[in-house]
């Protein structure tokens, strides 16, 4: 792997100025961006497959998915000194860090006392097995303070974990599963993946400026295959699209979802904290159908 070359990271902004922020932003700052997408996907997966999901399990998706991200944050935040250069988001848990600890802990408890009183046997096993995955995720990430070396995974795996985690209920209750479920869920991961990369190479410079490796501060030319990639993905996925059609919706989500990536990664005009909170907003494309659904 090349040495990854010397950048300075610029300043984060600072807290003080949060009366200003963007509902984006907003969603970005409290973690609850992810979980809101994954709950998005989940229907737009059951709906476009035929499984009949209750109530109790979306709740936990996004329960789980919010104390993942919560978690994952502060113990990222909790290491960095006060005066290194960091994003928003992470200066903002550690301005909140009392508050973040109480949510964290409340969140666990819910999470875990829904969890066992709405899951049979089944369910509780697949979903704990997942949870032990993430789990580990966090274990090496946070070992390792984030520097996956010689190989950065970390992207790879987010992307990787997130998809599973957002599907594994729909998994869960289908009869059995389909060649078009497993190339929707391959899509998915990689659409999942290319997020995690594009926001990997918007903070390259703050990854280098604490310590961290990525695939982008290893191989920074890496990002210039992003627009071809993300165009790649949105074709691959149309034209899929044309012989699976009972699934259509899910097909041109993904499609725009990548198409959306590309174009927010050539807007270098906007600020990189604005930007990275965009990057998730982005994939709410299956929002549109969920409303339509429930009019």
């Amino acid at each position: 792997m090349p040495d990854a070359p010397e950048l300075v990271a610029e300043p984060a902004p600072p807290v003080a100025a949060s009366a200003g922020y963007s509902p984006v932003v907003w969603l970005n700052l409290l973690c609850l961006d992810a979980p809101i997408v994954a709950v998005c996907w989940q229907w737009l997966f059951a709906r476009s497959f035929g499984a009949h999901l209750f109530f109790p399990l979306r709740t936990l998706l996004f329960l789980t998915a919010w104390l993942i991200y919560l978690a994952d944050r502060f113990a990222d935040t909790i290491r960095l000194p006060t005066e290194m250069p960091m994003s928003l988001r992470h200066r903002f848990c550690k301005a909140h860090t009392v508050g973040w600890w109480i949510a964290i802990v409340v969140i666990f408890v819910v999470d875990t006392s829904l969890a066992i009183r709405a899951l049979d046997l089944q369910m509780l096993l697949l979903g704990g097995t997942l949870a032990a995955f993430c789990a580990l995720y966090l274990f090496v990430n946070h070992s390792l303070g984030g520097r996956w070396r010689p190989f950065p995974m970390k992207e790879k795996a987010v992307g990787v974990l997130f998809a599973a985690g957002t599907t594994f209920a729909v998994v869960a209750v289908l009869p059995g599963l389909t060649i078009s479920f497993a190339v929707a869920l391959a899509l998915f991961a990689l659409l999942c993946t290319f997020n995690c990369l594009l926001i990997a190479a918007w903070e390259r410079e703050l990854d280098a400026a604490q310590g961290k490796s990525s695939l982008l501060t290893g191989w920074p030319a890496a990002e210039r295959v992003f627009k071809p990639l993300g165009l790649l993905l949105a074709g691959a996925t149309l034209v899929i699209a044309v012989f699976w059609r009972f699934a259509a919706p899910l097909w041109l989500c993904l499609a725009a979802s990548a198409l959306l990536l590309v174009w927010l990664n050539g807007a270098t005009y906007l600020e990189r904290d604005h930007r990275t909170a965009l990057a998730d907003f982005v994939l709410l494309t299956p929002l549109p159908f969920l409303l339509l659904a429930f009019r």
